[in-house]
């Protein structure tokens, strides 16, 4: 298990995820997340100027106006600056390695990545929280095409310079963004919260029972292992027997297996990474897995092709006396880690609760698959580069005593300003021209940890503004675009 925080993807061959994509599809960059602009050379403490720091330039079809002329069509990051991009539609993963999007940056009169190397580094990401580091071994130089790797499909792209100022004269500006172009075509899911984390397809290769007979109509339904458990946060409490018209599990049968896929890929984070909720009528903590020992192995995949075992970590062996710290064999209800996998689009389950053991309590069907769920959930860098995690409870748990994020960003007028603080003292947001003047000061007397506040800027000009919140000694600042 990794602390890190951002994930660096195996490279592997794949199997094309997002079926349907039309090679002829394009998705561009919509809307500017959010942006930091870096420094100019030589002191890097003065930022672009404004006719080169307008983020809603690096949206859209590329210009490609590498010869100069006017107007400008890019958004200079500044030297260590960034720009995240929601894209009008899903990057879709093609099958094999070849590119998925392109990077479009601005050079005047095209010089070599030797002469005037403009570079940074990309990272993409499902849902604007958990990030993938395409470059993670070394940054992009001006334009470049990139594969998304272990993912089906991406959202949005996080640019950051990566440029040496000290290769560059007087007036560099790092990094110039002129457009994202990427593979369209497919859907993105419709999944939310905890259940984006859910198995929303499924597979099966079913046994038969343990006489040799089919399984049972009432427990053949591949629908019912999709989706949460009745209860995603106890595994008991799901274990409740019912009518065979409401069993709300799948019966692998003997020797049968599933393989289940997810709407947004699950990652590799600290501690445990998926739960196993498997029902068996009356089951409880301590019940001896002897009693009743419904057995399965569980191995994890990127592209649905290679598998790899997903085991037990020492802290969540099962008080049943059926499972091995290390091991992927699990009886009934399990936590698991994905044992160095950093990402994984696949789960397979296989049966092997009669192997080795002829005398099961009646005439079983196996393995009874209720929900396969991710609980790493979003954990890494949000978009604005915060650490946040999913609580168990679907919950936002944020480690920072202060975070903010802004909506619309570019605005016509109304601007939402979400805040999530630890504390619940009072807020202060300011808003302040390019020169640094305060234009507006809003105060926001609250005791909620969360709050969303409306802004009107529709009298101000168009421009960039800065808005500032602070709480309780903490501080946030992020830059507002104002059409």
């Amino acid at each position: 298990m990794k602390k890190t925080n951002s994930i660096k993807l195996v490279a592997a061959s794949f199997l094309m995820i997002a079926s349907g994509v039309s090679a002829n599809a394009q998705v561009t960059g919509l809307t500017p997340i959010s942006f930091v602009q870096g420094g100019v050379t030589p002191s890097l403490l003065s930022t672009p100027i404004p006719a080169r720091s307008n983020p809603m330039n690096a949206t859209g079809p590329a210009d490609n106006l590498d010869n100069g002329s006017a107007p400008i069509g890019f958004f200079a990051l500044g030297f260590g600056g960034s720009i995240t991009l929601e894209m009008s539609g899903p990057i879709c993963n093609t099958n094999g390695s070849a590119p998925d999007f392109t990077i479009f940056e601005t050079s005047y009169g095209n010089p070599s990545c030797d002469a005037y190397p403009e570079k940074a580094r990309v990272e993409v990401s499902q849902d604007g929280c958990t990030w993938v580091n395409l470059t993670p071994v070394a940054p992009i130089c001006q334009n470049e095409s990139l594969d998304l790797g272990c993912l089906p499909w991406a959202k949005y792209v996080k640019i950051t310079d990566d440029s040496d100022p000290l290769a560059f004269g007087v007036g560099a500006d790092g990094f110039d963004v002129d457009a994202v172009e990427g593979i369209g075509g497919c859907s993105e899911p419709i999944e939310t919260g905890l259940s984006r984390y859910a198995a929303n397809n499924a597979v099966t290769n079913p046994g038969l029972t343990e006489n040799g007979g089919a399984i049972s109509s009432s427990r053949n339904n591949d629908t019912r292992m999709l989706g949460l458990p009745m209860n995603p946060l106890n595994f008991f409490a799901n274990d409740g027997s019912t009518s065979p018209a409401n069993n709300n599990f799948r019966s692998l049968g003997n020797g049968g297996s599933v393989v289940l896929s997810f709407p947004y890929t699950l990652f590799n984070g600290p501690g445990a990474d998926v739960k196993v909720f498997e029902t068996s009528f009356g089951d409880r903590e301590n019940r001896n897995c002897g009693n009743y020992p419904e057995k399965a192995l569980v191995e994890g995949s990127c592209d649905g092709q290679s598998w790899f075992p997903l085991t037990v970590l020492a802290e969540d062996v099962t008080l049943n006396g059926g499972e091995v710290a290390g091991s992927n064999l699990i009886c009934r209800d399990a936590i698991l880690d994905f044992n160095g996998l950093d990402a994984v689009n696949y789960i397979k389950i296989t049966d092997v609760t009669f192997v080795n053991n002829s005398n099961f309590p009646g005439n079983g069907d196996g393995f009874d698959v209720d929900a396969v769920v991710g609980i790493q959930g979003c954990a890494d860098v949000t978009s604005n580069g915060k650490f946040a995690q999913i609580a168990d409870d679907g919950s936002d748990v944020f480690e920072d005593a202060l975070y903010i994020e802004t909506y619309p960003n570019p605005t016509a007028g109304v601007l939402n300003v979400s805040i999530k603080r630890v504390t619940k003292e009072n807020v202060v947001i300011r808003i302040a021209d390019i020169t640094g003047r305060i234009i507006m000061t809003q105060n926001v007397n609250s005791k909620e940890t969360s709050i969303i506040e409306t802004l009107n800027l529709s009298n101000l000009t168009s421009g960039v503004y800065t808005i500032t919140v602070e709480s309780a000694g903490n501080r946030e600042v992020q830059k507002v675009i104002k059409n």
